[in-house]
């Protein structure tokens, strides 16, 4: 497989989109390949998108990256589409956390973000469902046949 695009929505996760782009840049089967990175934090994408330029040239991969803070470009035409997207960032994790505790539900011991025992995953879920529906509604207007 050589010359697909992929675009990878929420990339300006610079720990996650660069053990990402690592992956990529060790495939030598994408070779000629473009990745287009999206988010709505352009400090954080620009970092990501010199980063990952860095790593292809370093690393002697033939990848093409773009950027752009528009999601239906990233995906225009796109191959694969990853969606790495956090809504509400971390921020909107711990909101509502807040809020779950302000009501009495605690974590338990060693619990981890989603382990409480409160309606919290489901405040915070609602709106990161409603975003991976309207990625995949995109997706089926703008790049019907991704693999």
């Amino acid at each position: 497989m050589s010359g697909i695009k992929i675009s990878i929505i929420g990339a300006g996760s610079a720990v996650f989109s660069l053990r990402l782009v690592g992956d990529l840049c060790k495939t030598k089967g994408l070779s000629g390949s473009s990745v287009s990175l999206m988010d709505i934090n352009k400090k954080r994408l620009n970092a990501v998108h010199n980063l990952a330029e860095r790593y292809a040239s370093e690393s002697g991969a033939n990848l093409k990256f773009e950027k752009t803070t528009d999601m239906k470009q990233s995906i225009k035409d796109a191959d694969f589409v990853i969606n790495t997207a956090l809504v509400g960032g971390h921020e909107g994790l711990d909101a509502s956390r807040k809020v779950g505790e302000k009501h009495g539900y605690k974590r338990g011991i060693d619990s981890q973000e989603f382990n409480m025992v409160s309606d919290y995953p489901t405040l915070s879920n609602y709106n990161q469902l409603k975003f991976f529906l309207d990625v995949a509604h995109s997706m089926e207007e703008i790049c019907p046949n991704p693999i």
